[in-house]
């Protein structure tokens, strides 16, 4: 890892920030996981299961909520007990618990004294920690508690080390946290990688696959108007076809029933191969999709034939792979948008339909044959040539036969041609004339396309869970802080507090879960270590796949230097107005969002200031800014307005980020660093030596 200094800024606008760029409001959703969802009818059981599968994503604030749901039901078993003890301490100093947390702390503590299982055993050393942790250490007496305490936690479950040791680690000081390092130091060092990492992630970021659907378009169908329109031009046109080849034979002679036949041939062929000729028109979807279904489905196809193309890049022209496409991608935007424009849909769920006409189209156009034109348009010109010759040839015999008469049958056909276009029944008739084929064609199609289905559900069948994405991003985060020690030459007991912040880093894909934070593919890493001699700022890229650390920078500032800590909002508006930032009087700059009343609970967002009903894009940031004026900005997350079904609203997705980023606990630290300057490290001491249990 490289290692530089933050320049130092001048005056205001100077601001240093790591995300050059901002992640895609989208993302990836995957709504068919269901392992952070608790219906309030649900048995208590099942919202332990819950609470404990968001203690195992280390999002201890959802957990909590739940865990004195199902207590506050009369649910008190020891096991929802050992749970609570946890969620209440995970992430935290003692420092940090205020009257609240300690009462519920010790509340969580007298309900599992009363059972005489091993979850008791788990909660009483956690307690004992708690309890070591107020006393002396340097002392004989507190070593001897000490190696009494991790005697006792070496003889736990594997599992339950783990919850202890992952939630409890902000707990661990001098040298209680020296000895845990050096016996797990290693052990994260090498499970973080563990597990297929590097081939897995990269699928979490994959949408999941939909269902393919049966593409037959609707049997065609004319509007009663048109009908009937249709039905004067078919009357007229016959009329004026038996009309003009009676004259034609009578006036023709021998030529006239060859110039019938040619014409008749000549017309059954064009109307086989006009939908070549003109796909637009004789397209099997004639109804327009919905405007957003349309809209969603053309970026999808877009981007889909952009990447296959980048992914295989062979120098051909950007300009020339979208022109030769472009009828191909219009069609397909048509289609899709007919059969899968239900918001059942999820975002990227036809991509990989989508990317096997992509992949085809790549090779044809590599081939060449991608702008040659099909020969039923070769076919058609033909046709139409000699109809148009024949037609003209027949009139010019007849006009200098008899000229009076010639005019009643030319005129009727040639008006019953003009209103068969108009009522589009030239489309209707020719869609009846291919249906069956088109059903034998939509039903071979369906059978490739199931397989397709079948061979991506197997490629993502070992994607990895959001449990399993979180504690390799925990990893991660002692990895690096191991790192850092090391470097500057520290231990843990040289470390006063503490702050461990992640930031999705610039161009970042993004992927989450219903009820679950956003996931990246790549991060930027903030620690911030508050020592005897000041705050030491270390930031660094994380390629989450690969767990690559990279492109370190390094600051150290005093104490007294800390102006001020704060998270901001932003709201950008996006409605058909264009894009927009909210007025000042709709910024927000506030503490960590409030808690949910219940899990079903939802707060609307900050409304567009054009009146619609677009919610906007929120930005947060943590900010902190030093007296010289130089500014740190780390971004939280960026907030799209909210999918209908996903049941998560905006409060709850921002109290989320702010827990899962790290940065409530920064917050929390910095402010009181930015108030009280240099007596910080006095007042901390103080702070951590308060009575808990």
């Amino acid at each position: 890892m490289s290692d530089q200094q933050a320049p130092a800024g001048q005056g205001e606008a100077a601001a240093f920030s790591s995300t050059g760029g901002t992640t895609g409001a989208q993302g990836v959703f995957n709504g068919e996981v269901t392992i952070y969802i608790a219906d309030p009818d649900d048995p208590p059981g099942r919202k332990l299961q819950v609470a404990k599968n968001y203690l195992s994503a280390l999002m201890p604030g959802p957990a909590q909520d739940l865990l004195m749901s199902v207590i506050s039901q009369g649910y008190r078993t020891s096991e929802a007990a050992y749970y609570w003890m946890l969620a209440i301490l995970s992430g935290k100093a003692l420092a940090d618990l205020d009257t609240e947390g300690r009462y519920r702390l010790q509340s969580a503590w007298k309900q599992v004294q009363q059972s005489r299982d091993h979850w008791l055993t788990a909660a009483t050393v956690i307690k004992d920690l708690i309890v070591l942790l107020q006393g002396p250490q340097g002392d004989v007496a507190g070593t001897a508690r000490m190696d009494q305490i991790l005697a006792s936690f070496d003889d736990l479950p594997e599992d339950r080390r783990e919850e202890i040791r992952r939630h409890l680690d902000s707990l661990f000081t001098t040298g209680l946290r020296r000895q845990l390092e050096n016996a797990y130091s290693e052990r994260i060092r090498d499970q973080r990688l563990e597990n297929k990492r590097k081939e897995r992630v990269p699928k979490f970021f994959e949408p999941t696959p939909y269902p393919p659907q049966d593409t037959l378009s609707p049997r065609p169908t004319l509007h009663p108007v048109r009908a009937a329109l249709f039905t004067v031009a078919v009357t007229m046109g016959a009329i004026g076809a038996v009309w003009g080849e009676s004259l034609s034979l009578r006036y023709g002679g021998s030529v006239g029933p060859v110039l019938a036949v040619s014409a008749i041939s000549c017309t059954a062929l064009l109307a086989w191969c006009a939908p070549a000729r003109f796909p637009a028109r004789f397209s099997p979807w004639q109804e327009d999709p919905a405007p957003e279904a349309k809209k969603k489905m053309a970026a999808a196809v877009e981007r889909v034939f952009e990447q296959v193309r980048q992914n295989t890049y062979d120098g051909e022209s950007t300009e020339g792979w979208i022109a030769a496409t472009s009828p191909l991608r219009s069609a397909l935007v048509r289609e899709y948008a007919s059969v899968y424009g239900s918001p059942k849909v999820p975002p990227g769920g036809v991509d990989y339909l989508i990317k096997r006409h992509a992949k085809d189209a790549l090779k044809r156009f590599r081939a060449g044959s991608l702008t040659t034109r099909p020969r039923e348009v070769h076919w058609f010109d033909c046709a139409a040539a000699v109809l148009a010759t024949t037609a003209l040839g027949t009139m010019i015999r007849i006009f200098l036969s008899t000229p009076t008469r010639a005019t009643g049958p030319i005129g009727l056909v040639f008006c019953a041609g003009l209103l068969l276009l108009a009522c589009r029944g030239d489309v209707f008739l020719v869609r009846l004339l291919r249906r069956s084929g088109e059903r034998i064609l939509a039903t071979r199609r369906l059978r490739i396309e199931q397989k397709l289905y079948e061979e991506r559900l197997a490629e993502l069948a070992d994607r990895p869970e959001d449990t399993e994405m979180a504690r390799w991003l925990d990893d991660d985060k002692h990895y690096f802080r191991t790192l850092v020690l090391n470097q500057y030459g520290l231990e843990s007991e040289d470390v006063i507090a503490e702050a461990v912040l992640s930031e999705p880093a610039s161009g970042a894909q993004r992927s989450r879960v219903r009820r679950g934070p956003w996931r990246y593919s790549a991060y930027v890493m903030w620690v911030y270590l508050l020592t005897n001699a000041g705050v030491r700022q270390i930031i660094v890229h994380l390629d989450f796949a690969s767990g690559t650390l990279s492109d370190q920078m390094r600051t150290a500032f005093r104490y007294d230097a800390v102006a001020s800590a704060s998270i901001i909002e932003f709201g950008i508006c996006f409605d058909e107005e264009g894009r927009g930032v909210l007025p000042s009087r709709q910024r927000k700059h506030r503490s960590p969002a409030p808690k949910p009343d219940s899990e079903a609970e939802e707060k609307p967002g900050p409304k567009s200031t054009s009146g619609s009903d677009s919610e906007p894009v929120i930005l947060q940031l943590f900010r902190l800014v030093l007296i010289n004026r130089q500014r740190f900005d780390v971004t939280v997350e960026h907030l799209a307005k909210v999918d209908e079904g996903l049941a998560d609203d905006t409060t709850y997705l921002r109290r989320l980020a702010l827990d899962d980023s790290g940065v409530s606990s920064a917050l929390r630290i910095l402010e009181q660093v930015a108030a009280e300057g240099a007596d910080w490290v006095r007042n901390a001491r103080l702070r951590a030596d308060q009575s808990i249990l």
